[in-house]
């Protein structure tokens, strides 16, 4: 089997993996890379970037298709309708793949993963696709606006609707311009843990020709391109540097400018800790921390990042947020819920979560998080502060759990905050921060 063929038979099985048998797609291609990390970087760049790809654009994907085949996509085989995806994107979004590779390989693909007798099918619209590339990327005619949003940018329609009516309102161009934001691929961001080895970490990114930007509002924080591997990035390896979004470090960073004295820190929903170590890392060695979640392979990717990053100050247990720990009660000066959410706000990071909401899963995630509240806000000593935070943008999710969390009595609202991935440059996040009276 010649080398091409190989590397688009690993992309489809993945995809095999991870559309139909469901495992998350940014866990899956990080164990698909280590499995062949034989490879050279071209090769798992490739392989990378078209997985990803196709997983990312899929819905804008079946909509190029359908335009081009006289079969829907949804009437199609499971893995005639991946074979297409993979062509297509190859064909649309991956200029340095002659079309004539892209549609000859997937014939291929169909001959060896599907049924020869269904190769010319996929020939036939493959090169249909390859034919008015140009004008089936155009979206402007779909209508209504939540269609056009959706197969422009790869978002299942209801979830369009529903940000149309809770955040963008009906402008086009606002719409346009907050998907596109939300969907776009974000930066990798850095804090580096130690002030004294800021301007050496640095120095050695520049050597290693590592671009960045420092954030604006956060110190010793950084926006990393073209880096290559994670645990390759200088500062990594060494326990200097720890991978978080800043709109999280933000959520952290306005609780604790609440309650600069505290001593005691509880960071419940932690894995894999990052909340809870900033915390800490903010209050100095006159804080000791608690950071818990529920299973032993969660709480192993906590003790990962304190071995890591060599936090002193913490320690790591298993517990279950939803259920009421009588030895917590009364006891931390600043608790943190980061609770289980829809994810709405980091799909860019994670493309697959998106096909697998549903309303009735939200419904039950709300439930979860009031139980998680019920529990949590038990824990706060009085005076002292209780952040709730979400990775979502899903007002029953955020505001309203605000506002439960206020009509349950005993805390003020200090701070409360959406962040949105055009307006503010982040990834999608909520975090509102109380005060027990």
């Amino acid at each position: 089997m010649d080398k091409e063929k190989n590397l688009r038979v690993i992309v489809f099985d993945s995809l095999i993996e991870c559309l139909k048998n469901g495992r998350k797609s940014h866990i899956l291609i990080k164990d698909v890379l280590d499995k062949y990390d034989y490879l050279d970087n071209t090769d798992k760049n490739f392989i990378k970037k078209l997985f990803e790809g196709t997983v990312e654009k899929m819905i804008t994907l079946d909509h190029v298709l359908d335009e081009c085949s006289s079969k829907p996509m949804s009437k199609c085989k499971f893995e005639i309708k991946i074979i297409l995806e993979m062509a297509a994107y190859q064909i649309l979004f991956m200029d340095r793949v002659p079309d004539s590779a892209a549609c000859d390989e997937a014939v291929k693909l169909c001959k060896k993963k599907s049924r020869e007798e269904l190769s010319g099918f996929v020939n036939a619209v493959l090169r249909s696709v390859a034919s008015k590339k140009a004008e089936l990327l155009g979206f402007d005619t779909v209508e209504p606006l939540s269609r056009r949003m959706s197969v422009k940018y790869s978002v299942p329609e209801w979830i369009v609707s529903m940000m149309i009516k809770e955040i963008v309102g009906k402008d086009p161009l606002r719409a346009d311009t907050f998907f596109k934001a939300l969907t776009d691929k974000r930066p990798t961001v850095v804090r580096i843990t130690d002030k004294e080895k800021e301007s050496d970490i640095l120095l050695k990114w520049d050597e290693k020709k590592i671009n960045y930007v420092k954030s604006k509002n956060l110190d010793r924080v950084y926006r990393l391109f073209d880096h290559g591997s994670v645990s390759e990035i200088p500062g990594f390896s060494e326990g200097l540097l720890y991978i978080q979004d800043e709109s999280s470090m933000f959520a952290v960073k306005e609780a604790v400018s609440f309650c600069k004295d505290a001593k005691s820190v509880l960071d419940l929903c932690s894995a894999p800790g990052g909340k809870g170590i900033y915390a800490l890392e903010l209050l100095g060695a006159q804080a000791q921390g608690i950071l818990a979640d529920v299973s032993e392979e969660k709480t192993a990717l906590i003790n990962d990042n304190l071995s890591r990053l060599k936090v002193k100050n913490a320690t790591c247990i298993v517990n279950d947020a939803s259920v009421l720990n009588e030895g917590f009660l009364d006891r931390f000066d600043l608790v943190i819920a980061d609770v289980p959410c829809s994810g709405l706000g980091v799909i860019s990071r994670k493309s697959d979560l998106k096909y697998n909401i549903s309303n009735e899963g939200m419904a039950e995630i709300c439930k979860l998080q009031k139980n998680i509240v019920d529990t949590a806000v038990r824990y706060v000593k009085k005076d002292g502060i209780f952040l709730y935070s979400t990775c979502t943008l899903h007002k029953a999710e955020n505001e309203k759990m605000r506002a439960y969390v206020l009509d349950k009595g005993g805390f003020e609202l200090l701070s409360e905050k959406r962040l949105c991935p055009d307006s503010d440059d982040t990834d999608g996040f909520f975090f509102a921060v109380f005060k027990k009276k």
